[in-house]
């Protein structure tokens, strides 16, 4: 082989760290740090004490937002799916980065007003519907096949970093500058690391764009065609169950953490624990899922997530709560590495961002449903137990609903695309 040769192998190679995806992994990894689910859900929490102290507003009602974040979610997810699948990510993608950043630095002007605070929660995912995940998942699917589940856990990872990293700096310069820094803060992140991560590397392989697609219709099935089949169905199902547990927690984590008796500070550094496990639930289970079924490695975290919900609901207070928060993180991790590779696999790219986005839309009802459900059976019963028990029992459905799913014969039912890898 002359050297002509082995550098158009290794440069087009997937299973080469020199092949042009990757890059598009890590870039979508570093702007997905600074994007929408870590700044709107993941860094929540963070501002609930700061309100509640400045505005006199009840948990309750500061946690609202939380849950109008979910539903608005559930609202534009389907129009994201129909953008990417298209026009393409990088078309959608790079409009929505500064004006999202804009829609967060005015957070800073907010009044002591609820409905004002409630309307820029609807308005911040509707002016940044381009840039949650599964427009980087889609730019990065399109480069793999033999590696696509580790590709998806590099890009995810941005999320568990952001988990990590923003909580810390956002505890920071609300402690010494107050809260209305904190978003200005969040802001100038966004616009310094996530846009320039977007222009210079954020792009769909050549050929698969969505037009090439569309000529080519190559792969999968028609979207009417899959979301009536059975793995579409029970995938939405546990994916509710999953939006009800995990947003629930993340944003009530610190809140039901101080509630125990942990202090605040020590309660962040949990938090930042968790971030950290995502980071290694998204990696790890990527890596995973391109040899094992997909569906088993979910409902063993899932499992672990049963056990973090007990031990929160019995108040631990020791070292465990890192444990807790670890279990977390990696559910978290796992959870949308899981379904983009799983929606590649039986469905093929043409319709990726329509189904994408209807699953995402369930799983935001089933978060706002969670959000408002949590600090709302804390307000009856005096405590996060009752609904941390609720919570546990919705894991174990979803774990046995995962099981059965890794049981469906795909091959029978649906028309793979024959280019990505069995197993499932």
């Amino acid at each position: 082989m002359n050297t002509v040769d082995w550098m158009k192998r290794v440069t087009t190679d997937e299973t080469s760290w020199r092949y042009t995806g990757w890059r598009v992994a890590i870039a979508s990894m570093i702007a997905l740090m600074f994007g929408p689910s870590t700044v709107a859900i993941l860094s929540f929490g963070v501002f609930i004490g700061p309100l509640e102290a400045e505005f006199g507003w009840s948990r309750t009602q500061i946690a609202l937002a939380s849950t109008i974040v979910s539903y608005s979610l559930m609202l534009i997810s389907p129009l994201q799916g129909y953008l990417v699948d298209r026009y393409g990510a990088r078309a959608v993608i790079l409009p929505c980065i500064p004006l999202f950043a804009v829609a967060i630095g005015l957070m800073y002007f907010l009044p002591p007003v609820p409905l004002i605070y409630y309307m820029a929660w609807v308005m911040i995912p509707v002016i940044g519907v381009g840039i949650f995940p599964l427009s980087y998942l889609r730019a990065v699917s399109s480069w793999f096949d033999k590696r696509l589940g580790l590709a998806i856990g590099i890009a995810n990872a941005g999320i568990g970093l952001g988990g990590a990293v923003l909580p810390l700096i956002l505890s920071y310069l609300i402690s010494v500058h107050g809260w209305r820094w904190g978003f200005l803060g969040m802001a100038a992140l966004v616009l310094v690391v996530t846009f320039p991560a977007a222009i210079l590397f954020i792009r769909e392989k050549p050929g698969t764009e969505p037009r090439h697609l569309s000529e080519a219709r190559i792969g999968g099935l028609t979207f009417k065609a899959a979301i009536q089949t059975g793995q579409f169905k029970m995938l939405a199902a546990i994916f509710v169950l999953l939006g009800l547990i995990n947003t629930a927690l993340i944003v009530h984590q610190i809140p039901l953490l101080i509630d125990a008796g942990v202090s605040a500070e020590r309660a962040a550094v949990v938090q930042s624990t968790f971030g950290m496990f995502v980071i290694i639930g998204r990696v790890a289970t990527g890596w995973l899922i391109d040899f094992l079924r997909a569906p088993l490695v979910l409902m063993t975290l899932v499992l672990g997530a049963t056990v973090s919900c007990l031990l929160y609901a019995v108040g631990v207070t020791g070292d465990i709560v890192f444990v807790c928060a670890a279990l977390l993180g990696m559910v978290l991790g796992a959870e949308f590495d899981v379904l983009s590779y799983l929606l590649k696999k039986y469905f093929g790219m043409q319709i990726f961002g329509k189904l994408y986005g209807v699953i995402y839309a369930v799983f935001q009802f089933g978060a706002g449903a969670g959000a408002a459900l949590l600090p709302i059976m804390r307000q009856a019963s005096g405590s996060y137990r009752s609904g941390l028990l609720t919570f546990a029992g919705a894991t174990l459905v979803c774990a046995f609903l995962l099981l059965l799913l890794s049981r469906r014969n795909d091959a029978t039912e649906l028309r793979v695309d024959s280019s990505v890898p069995s197993r499932g």
